[in-house]
């Protein structure tokens, strides 16, 4: 299982010349701790967090924000996002494309996996947690299991 296959699309951004108050409103309204900075050609130039906002002083997001980042690829394993994400204590971590952030893995997206139901498109048995190799029932490759888990509603629900 990769990043791309648990990760939140829908990337809730913010410029770095946003003010103070524009950063804390948005991570209020889409109830996230944190969001990747993206100037004008769309590259991520840092990560704005809760913490951010409240420990340090400054006007902009730009004075505020976190610009030594940590990545990953959408071909990163989960359990390598997972390992980044515990041992560096973060609760979030971009995921890119080149230049570009396609996604964020948070804490929740992996619980999110772990409390997954796995159907095999073949015979139908039910698997839950992670993805299994194959099934036990017929031996279909797990690759081509179905997800059962809605997405984030407190994200996808706003317009």
């Amino acid at each position: 299982m990769r990043a791309r296959d648990i990760m939140t699309h829908e990337v809730i951004s913010i410029r770095p010349d946003a003010t103070v108050h524009e950063a804390a409103r948005l991570l209020s309204d889409y109830s996230i701790s944190g969001a990747p900075v993206l100037d004008e050609a769309g590259h991520m130039v840092g990560i704005i967090t809760q913490a951010d906002l409240i420990s340090k002083e400054g006007k902009t997001v730009a004075d505020l924000m976190t610009t030594r980042v940590i990545s990953a690829e959408e071909t990163t394993s989960v359990d390598e996002v997972a390992q980044l994400l515990t041992s560096n204590r973060f609760k979030r971590l971009p995921v890119v494309r080149g230049e570009r952030v396609v996604g964020i893995v948070s804490r929740a997206d992996i619980v999110r996996m772990i409390a997954s139901r796995w159907i095999c498109p073949t015979c139908g048995s039910i698997y839950t947690g992670r993805p299994p190799a194959l099934c036990e029932s017929c031996g279909t490759d797990g690759v081509t299991f179905e997800r059962e888990l809605a997405p984030r509603m407190e994200i996808t629900a706003r317009q």
